[in-house]
């Protein structure tokens, strides 16, 4: 969620400016105000909600919470977009800048990114309380006990897992953005007619090539080391290696033993990383790890990540694209609530797609380590062969992923009922995974469902492409006096 909202931030200040009316005259203080009323007001919230927490002991505090930080969080990204269109806040950003490319970015997304930091401050401590409820469950069933993290810990965690993860990654395409806008502006390279055409090429290759960067460098923000060799290690690697999906390197994420998860980073092959965090190689049987790897490969061999990347893209160009035929057949005058049918056209169209896709992919992943399971089956008892191949999912590797999944969800303290925009719920997604046994491997209606949503994604980027050619050919560029 906070990665998203991070993406929105900068998506807010380039397309506000270019939809929006004649620059505000720049108010910061009242911006600081604004949002600083709005932190307090949610911090105090938040505080108050400890305290009947304490008291009472009663879950319904804990929900209200978890409410009001997506809800504060939600705030915080309109007070900065109310900023940057009545407020002057990108002129405020530009000054303080001096108007240098990727310095001007960052301070101008630097006020939400530190609220989020704040509030995130004052929700730590009914985090706090969660786990300490949860760490004598977790002694009264014999689970495994993960200790306890500081005030700090908690924070920090969110900056690096969350907000970094997207800010670097986001700072690296300001930056490629810029190199051709400077290219354009000093026309270092003349396209003619079709320049608008070749920047628009250039921008979308630079999301590219920032994701085959980015997975090298956030393997050092999210401090991670190599798994060390041995059955784990072969274990993992034989996973990958039967489903053709080629790794850079198999990493350990370091997070003190306090995040059960894992994660396929980079559309590269040879720049890609597998991560798993230590808790979950610590507390997870063999099995229910293979499943977690087995749901990693299946995003790899798939192809997710560059097919969410593009049917998000493609989404937010054809939002674009019906604005900008709704602005030459009605004309309308110019207004903040224009800029909010450009935004909610755009990046909204993107955002509402890239939660719903990715949340399809979820499910095609589930199934994919199922099926893997399903071919590669366990020995009966020691000391004797596998079991052979199923062509059908199998009971037993279906059973291993849905409890992978309650073991990473009840560990991690999240209620397996509780949506996230691009992974849903777990229970919803056991309850698919449960639904699938059975059912041969080959006709699965998951992959049918996403192969339709991929047709749907190359379809509509072919009309994109035509509509964009068209406006070429007919609608040419007024001449540069």
């Amino acid at each position: 969620m906070t990665t998203g909202l991070v993406i929105l931030i900068f998506l807010l200040d380039g397309l506000i400016p270019a939809f929006g009316p004649d620059a505000p005259t720049p108010d910061p203080w009242a911006y600081a105000a604004w949002l600083g009323g709005t932190v307090v007001g949610i911090s105090l919230l938040f505080e108050i909600l400890r305290i009947r927490l304490d008291r009472t002991g009663r879950s319904r505090n804990i929900i209200l919470a978890e409410r009001l930080l997506s809800l504060g969080r939600a705030l915080i990204v309109s007070v900065h977009a109310y900023a940057i269109i009545d407020l002057g806040w990108s002129q405020t950003a530009r000054q303080l800048s001096f108007n240098i490319p990727v310095l001007r970015e960052l301070i101008s997304a630097l006020p939400p990114l530190v609220a989020f930091v704040v509030l995130y401050w004052a929700y730590a401590p009914i985090q706090r309380r969660v786990r300490q409820a949860l760490l004598w469950r977790h002694l009264h069933q014999g689970d495994p006990i993960l200790p306890d993290r500081s005030r700090g810990a908690l924070v920090w965690e969110h900056v690096r897992h969350s907000i970094l993860l997207g800010l670097i990654p986001l700072l690296m395409l300001t930056a490629w953005h810029q190199v051709g806008e400077l290219a354009r502006l000093h026309q270092l390279v003349n396209f003619g007619n079709w320049t608008d055409a070749a920047l628009l090429i250039w921008q979308v290759s630079g999301v590219f090539v920032v994701l085959a960067i980015s997975p090298w460098i956030l393997r050092f923000v999210w401090d991670t080391v190599p798994l060390a060799g041995g059955p784990l290690r072969e274990s993992v690697e034989s996973v990958f290696a039967r489903n053709s999906v080629t790794t850079r390197e198999v990493l350990v994420w370091q997070t003190s033993s306090g995040i059960l998860n894992g994660a396929l980073m980079g559309i590269i092959p040879r720049a890609r990383y597998v991560l798993f965090t230590d808790a979950l190689l610590q507390l997870l049987p063999l099995r229910q790890v293979e499943a977690v790897a087995a749901h990693e490969a299946g995003h790899g061999r798939l192809h997710h990540l560059p097919w969410l990347l593009g049917s998000t893209i493609v989404s937010s160009l054809v939002g674009a694209a019906c604005f900008a035929i709704y602005l030459e057949v009605f004309r309308p005058p110019e207004s903040w609530m224009l800029t909010a049918i450009a935004i909610a056209a755009s990046a909204g169209l993107g955002f509402f797609v890239l939660g719903f896709v990715s949340r399809r992919f979820e499910l095609q992943a589930d199934a994919f380590a199922a099926k893997d399971l399903s071919r590669f089956q366990p020995a009966a008892e020691e000391g004797i062969p596998p079991l052979p191949a199923s062509a059908e999912v199998t009971h037993e590797s279906a059973a291993s992923m849905i409890d992978a999944l309650e073991t990473v969800s009840r560990l991690n303290g999240i209620s397996p009922e509780r949506f996230t925009w691009r992974h849903g719920t777990v229970r919803a997604r056991q309850s698919h995974l449960a639904s699938i046994v059975g059912v041969p491997l080959a006709k699965l209606p998951i992959d049918r469902a996403v192969a339709r949503l991929k047709i749907a994604t190359l379809t509509a980027a072919g009309a994109i492409l035509l509509l964009l050619v068209a406006s070429i050919f007919f609608f040419p560029s007024p001449p540069v006096l």
